[in-house]
């Protein structure tokens, strides 16, 4: 092969290897959720980008520990992408008293009403409060 060949088979690799899908941007976010003044003892959150406030980006999501704390992850990253989310919750248990349920409504991310934004650059620490 000619010299000019293997530089231009080179620069064709190196574009490519450049095209595949890129990774948006993720910060840390952590924080606790409290439901009736008291941690949420175990259950899901869940952060889905809100296109209305301009996010995009896959979701973030996080296991709630026992203390009602939880940290994001995206896949395997760690991190939720920055911008505007809806925030949603799922509970830990359906057989807990109808008193200690989380209502459906902060399931779905068009009724919770609960919002959060991931800024750039910085470790976010977002605490929710569920009545």
């Amino acid at each position: 092969m000619r010299p000019w060949c293997w530089t231009s088979l080179a620069a064709l690799a190196l574009i490519a290897a450049g095209c595949g899908p890129s990774k948006p941007p993720l910060a840390p976010v952590r924080g606790h959720v409290y439901f009736h003044g008291a941690p949420l003892a175990g259950g899901a959150i869940v952060f889905t980008p809100d296109p209305d406030r301009g996010g995009s980006g896959p979701l973030a999501c996080a296991r709630i520990g026992e203390d009602g704390s939880y940290a994001l992850v995206t896949g395997a990253d760690v991190g939720a992408a920055v911008g505007w989310h809806r925030v949603t919750f799922q509970g830990h248990s359906p057989d807990a008293p109808p008193d200690a349920r989380l209502p459906a409504r902060y399931s779905d991310p068009e009724t919770s009403g609960k919002v959060g934004e991931v800024k750039a650059g910085q470790s976010n620490v977002l605490d929710f409060q569920l009545d």
